[in-house]
């Protein structure tokens, strides 16, 4: 199964994505889908945050196993992405992406653009 959402790049667009979700609520199990909804909130809030103030795209789908890869999409052309995106958080930041990073089975930025993918699944990745 495939779905795609747009969000405008607004304060209130990790809130929208949260909510949009929901749908999901009788195909995932309460924890993928929390996992998912935190995952995505992070993704979009740098987003808003960081890119260039164009729509932002979630595309998801959901394997028969359960697994969920997505993908948000700001259109940005990624140059501040290498500068921005780290796991590590510091005093000024990077909490998100240490998050996405310790919930996310697996997740990257596809080179030369703004294109953060994930995968997220029923167990999440061993540390």
């Amino acid at each position: 199964m495939q779905f795609s959402f747009q969000f405008p790049p607004a304060d209130d667009a990790p809130a929208q994505a949260r909510a949009a979700l929901e749908v999901f609520d009788q195909i995932l199990s309460p924890e993928v889908l929390e996992d998912v909804q935190l995952v995505v909130s992070e993704l979009v809030t740098n987003s808003v945050k960081f890119g260039p103030k164009r729509p932002i795209t979630l595309a998801l789908s959901v394997s028969t196993e359960g697994i969920v890869s997505g993908e948000v999409i700001d259109q940005g052309d990624g140059e501040r992405a290498k500068i921005e995106m780290t796991p590590e958080p510091t005093v000024e930041g990077g909490w998100g992406l240490h998050l996405v990073d310790q919930v996310a089975t697996k997740w990257g930025v596809r080179e030369g653009s703004t294109h953060v993918w994930f995968e997220i699944g029923p167990r999440r990745r061993a540390r």
